[in-house]
C-alpha cells in the first residue's frame, strides 16, 4: 500500500442472501448491495463520508419489496 493511502473493503452476507460491499477514502463513501437470486444491484457513491447512515437506509429500502429485510443497521455497523 502506498504511504498515506487509506483503503476500506469488506463483504457481508445477509440471511436473505443479500451481499453488501462498503469502501471509503477521506471524504468519500461507496457501497454496493447485490441480490444474485433476483438479478438486483444497487450502488451508492457519495463525496460525504458522514452520510453512511443515509447510504445504509437507501440500500436497505430499495430492495425491501424483494426481500422484506431491513438491513439499515447491519450495513451501517458493517461499514469499512
Amino acid at each position: 500500500m502506498a504511504r498515506g493511502m487509506v483503503y476500506g473493503l469488506g463483504w457481508a452476507l445477509s440471511p436473505s442472501g443479500q451481499t453488501c460491499l462498503n469502501g471509503r477514502l477521506p471524504s468519500y463513501r461507496a457501497a454496493t448491495l447485490l441480490i444474485p437470486d433476483e438479478d438486483y444491484v444497487s450502488v451508492v457513491v457519495t463525496n460525504k463520508q458522514h452520510t453512511l447512515r443515509a447510504t445504509a437506509t437507501f440500500l436497505s429500502d430499495m430492495p425491501h419489496p424483494l426481500t422484506n429485510d431491513d438491513l439499515t443497521t447491519a450495513i451501517d455497523r458493517f461499514a469499512a
